[in-house]
Order: C-alpha cells, then sequence, then structure tokens
C-alpha cells in the first residue's frame, strides 16, 4: 500500500474508474478468463486504446481493483497517523480479518486465476503498509540485524495463510479472538528478537 503514490488526475481517475466498474459488472456475469477487453471498454464505453493507456491487460485491471478495494476497508479500520505501535498492529489484524471477508464476497475468488492475482496483490499490500511503518518508526532494537522489510513480509504472509485458514472455517473463532490470538503470538516473538521492539 503506497503512501507516496501522487493523486491521479481526476480525469484519469474518473476512466479507471469506468473501467472498474464494467469489469465488475461482467465479472458478476461470467469468468474472468471469457471476459475480452472489447467487452469492458464496450460496457465503460471507452475505446480500446484509452484502455491500454491505463492497464496492460484485464489482469492489471483485476489487480488495481483488489489493491484499491483492500486500501479503502484497511483504511477504514486504523486509527487517525496509524504507524508502528501496539495499537496499529491490532486495528490492522482485526481489520484484516474483516476485510479479507468482504473482499472475497465482493469478488469471484472462486476462479484459480483470479484467486491467486488477488491473494498476491492483498499480501503485497500489506507488506508495503506494515514496511512503511516500519521505516517511519523512530526507533528499531533490531539486536540479530533482521532487515525490516523481512519482517514486514513474515509478519504479513503469517497473517494473510492465518486469515485464509480462519475464512475457511479450520479455525473456529470471532475475528476478535484470532486478532488477540495472532497478536500474542506475534508480540512474544518480537519481543524474543528484540525486546521492547514494538512500543505501546
Amino acid at each position: 500500500m503506497s503512501q507516496t503514490t501522487p493523486p491521479l488526475d481526476p480525469r484519469v481517475r474518473r476512466t479507471r474508474q469506468f473501467l472498474q466498474n464494467a469489469f465488475r459488472e461482467l465479472l458478476r456475469e461470467k469468468s474472468i478468463e471469457s471476459i475480452s477487453i472489447q467487452e469492458i471498454t464496450g460496457r465503460a464505453m471507452i475505446n480500446r486504446a484509452t484502455f491500454y493507456d491505463h492497464f496492460t491487460d484485464k489482469y492489471a485491471l483485476m489487480d488495481s481493483i483488489v489493491r484499491e478495494q483492500f486500501q479503502r476497508e484497511i483504511a477504514a479500520y486504523l486509527p487517525p497517523n496509524p504507524g508502528w505501535n501496539r495499537h496499529s498492529l491490532q486495528a490492522l489484524v482485526r481489520g484484516i480479518f474483516l476485510a479479507l471477508q468482504e473482499l472475497h464476497q465482493e469478488c469471484n475468488l472462486g476462479e484459480v486465476r483470479f484467486a491467486t492475482l488477488s491473494k498476491q496483490a492483498v499480501q503485497q499490500e500489506l507488506a508495503a503498509l506494515i514496511h512503511g511503518w516500519l521505516k517511519t518508526a523512530k526507533r528499531l532494537p533490531m539486536s540479530q540485524g533482521v532487515r525490516p522489510e523481512l519482517i514486514a513480509s513474515t509478519i504479513s504472509w503469517a497473517l494473510f495463510g492465518l486469515v485464509e485458514e480462519w475464512r475457511h472455517g479450520e479455525l473456529p473463532l470471532s475475528a476478535d479472538e484470532m486478532t488477540h490470538q495472532f497478536l500474542l503470538v506475534m508480540t512474544e516473538g518480537l519481543a524474543h528478537l528484540a525486546p521492547n521492539f514494538l512500543p505501546e
């Protein structure tokens, strides 16, 4: 989740929105594999050349939908000015459980290709968000010299995998209890790596 990406020009944002809305509508009617660029542009009333000004293919369009929806939903759960601290991490973890549940309901993630690409996009967004917090933290007393990007990737994959198990009913606990359990595991591990690594 890049926090340094410049805002899009309103016309660019509007065109992307038309294409995303058209693609969403088509996904409710048919599989992603059977949707053509021509169908997307026809539904959006935009020409093919304009489509390729914005996206390389329909999978890039899908990727933008998943990432932007994930960013919006997670932002709603985070406190104002979130950062690397226990309060923000707790809000993020709880938000992930709820946001991914909504994302799976919104998108047709039953399709293998769609599911694979969507999961990859969400994990990358999550890792980027955590990495951004780590980079702006005032101090990271890393006694073992572990790199922040590795910490971010580890946390994101651990959390993402846990949410997938929970979503499939393999872990019959509430989102709040799952958040509590995950934070216990993560904070105990981080405390072993570096005492006081995660501020209150």
